[in-house]
């Protein structure tokens, strides 16, 4: 038997950080972006973080999307298992001059100028208007979100270690 897990799929996951890239506008570390690459997967694992400003008024709109067939028993190994996937998809939107590659060497995730193609840009928006509140809590107050510090992404989703960060 064979079973589809989006967090696997190499093309799903680089639409999946367009739609987070392509609503914001600045650099992002390329571990935040897999963090919320994570999140835009696997939606319901947002009540498992550590509350911050702002969160309640989604929790609502997370629960909905929960899913009975989908239960992840062990949310670091998950991700740890998507790293593999997550950076060869940025490698390949570096590939096609989406990205900046000198600044993801520096571990930063920076558009270019280059323009989407139509069709994939209606498409992404289409799915950002499919949960609004679910993209809008991801690239917004998860996204601002510190990676580093005690408050930071890291710490709250507690994803990938964090006790030996330099602040």
């Amino acid at each position: 038997m064979l079973i589809y897990n989006q967090a696997y799929d190499i093309y799903h996951t680089m639409f999946r950080i367009l739609q987070i890239t392509e609503k914001i506008e600045e650099n992002l570390e390329v571990d935040k972006l897999r963090i919320l690459d994570f999140y835009l997967a696997f939606p319901t694992e947002l009540l498992e973080i550590k509350s911050f400003q702002g969160f309640k008024k989604y929790e609502k709109y997370i629960k909905a999307e929960s899913n009975n067939y989908e239960h992840i028993i062990d949310r670091k190994r998950l991700f740890f298992k998507m790293e593999n996937i997550q950076i060869l998809a940025i490698k390949a939107l570096i590939s096609y001059g989406l990205f900046d590659a000198n600044e993801f060497k520096n571990g930063i995730i920076k558009r270019t100028d280059s323009i989407l193609a139509e069709k994939l840009s209606i498409r992404i928006n289409q799915a950002n208007e499919e949960n609004p509140n679910l993209i809008t809590l991801i690239t917004g107050p998860l996204a601002s979100m510190n990676l580093y510090g005690h408050l930071g992404l890291k710490v709250r989703t507690n994803l990938i270690e964090f006790k030996y960060d330099a602040i």
